[in-house]
């Protein structure tokens, strides 16, 4: 099973958004300001150059802008938007780890400032699931994700749109656990509310059709999946005010190509999965870990179609990317080991295919718990390549495991 691209709405740039500049005017704004601006300038300024597209010139300015804000106390508005701020520069440019103790303590500091049940700290709580999310720890993603729901429906209307958003997220971690009906339950519910409020053609609409399609892709039930993706698609390509550089646009395409591929319409994949790449690389730069996932996809697509050599430049190029932004167990890097591991078994090297399919199963092991059901395709790659080394006892032993694992999925 293909890791699904899922449309989240992501962290939220604190500031008021100011209009577009193009990189080189951006820059010459920026050099044109004092190196010794206030807090307001350099973020202002960071902000220009962020829109721009220059990363590294908005990191520079923003943690300048934090040290700035650091001076004016833990109490200081201006410090929770700088941690957030500088948070949203490294979660774009894949540094999730250092991401995170920034929005942590922006959480810390705003409880303390506006208490644990005030609807000041929601964005911060939306912010901290997405990084946690984004990291698979499943975990603290459904903590706080539950947390925020809870203070949205008694602060808000339970059919706001904010609680939809929150349903929405939440729904995408229990997915990830295997909690399916659950999943189902709550991407129903959002897209109920979405549908009430927005109408028919928003790009949120459009967002709980594709989660909840990539829900069913999950249960491998296509022909539910596939109508639910092409009225995403649809719906994304008509609101979408920049096709080229539209990340919600890249994970449609991405499940509707996945959906293709499963049901060998290979020749209707290709084109969607490069047409997500070449957006993912224009959204996010040639090595961040959102390249890395559509480069598997079409790796994958290519093994389907026992076309190695196109697959392995693909692969190596993921797992170079994987490497240098996540440590060895991350779940980051599995579908590039799970697509090392295809080509050396389509190879007849299932002996170097062995020790990878053990590493994929010990860190999915290490992050779902070694009873959670979503295992079992693990255990079954891991048993099926200890069959093919005639490893009998020690294949059976898995199967036993899977089997009873598989149980549980109907719960």
């Amino acid at each position: 099973m293909r890791n699904h691209k899922t449309a989240l709405l992501l962290l939220a740039f604190s500031l008021v958004t100011l209009p577009s500049l193009n990189s080189s005017q951006a820059l010459a704004a920026a050099e044109a300001q004092s190196e010794s601006g206030s807090w307001q300038e350099m973020t202002d300024r960071a902000l220009k150059v962020y829109e721009a597209g220059d990363l590294k010139s908005a990191e520079s300015l923003l943690t300048r802008a934090l040290a700035e804000a650091e001076k004016m106390g833990k109490e200081n508005p201006k410090l929770f938007k700088s941690l957030d701020n500088l948070a949203l520069i490294y979660f774009k440019e894949g540094s999730l780890v250092k991401a995170e103790p920034l929005l942590e303590r922006s959480l810390v500091l705003q409880e303390a400032k506006y208490g644990p049940d005030n609807l000041k700290i929601a964005e911060a709580l939306h912010n901290l699931g997405i990084l946690y999310l984004s990291e698979d720890k499943l975990d603290d993603a459904e903590k706080s994700f539950k947390r925020l729901l809870d203070i949205r429906e008694s602060k808000l209307d339970k059919e706001s749109l904010e609680v939809a958003t929150t349903l929405n997220n939440l729904a995408e971690v229990y997915d990830l656990k295997g909690k399916f009906r659950k999943a189902e339950k709550l991407l129903q519910r959002s897209l109920s509310i979405r549908e009430k409020k927005l109408g028919e053609n928003h790009a949120d609409i459009a967002n709980s059709l594709n989660n909840l399609a990539g829900l069913y892709m999950d249960r491998e039930d296509y022909a539910k999946a596939e109508p639910l993706l092409l009225r995403s698609l649809k719906i994304q390509e008509k609101v979408s005010e920049n096709a080229e550089k539209d990340a919600g646009l890249s994970a449609i395409l991405n499940n509707l190509a996945e959906l293709y591929d499963s049901t060998s319409q290979f020749a209707k994949a290709e084109p969607l999965f490069r047409r997500a790449l070449k957006i993912d690389e224009a959204c996010y730069g040639p090595a961040h870990p959102n390249v890395a996932k559509t480069l598997n996809n079409l790796a994958a697509l290519y093994i389907d179609e026992g076309a190695y050599e196109k697959a392995g430049p693909l692969v190596t190029r993921s797992l170079k990317i994987a490497e240098a932004s996540e440590d060895p167990d991350h779940p980051g890097m599995i579908q590039s080991l799970e697509e090392v591991a295809e080509i050396y078994a389509q190879k007849g090297k299932n002996e170097k295919s062995l020790p990878i399919r053990e590493r994929i199963l010990f860190i999915q092991e290490k992050r779902l718990g070694k009873d959670n059901p979503e295992l079992v395709m693990y255990i079954e790659d891991y048993a099926r390549n200890l069959d093919s080394l005639g490893k009998v006892t020690e294949s059976k032993a898995q199967k036993d495991r899977a089997k009873q694992l598989r149980k549980q999925t109907k719960k």
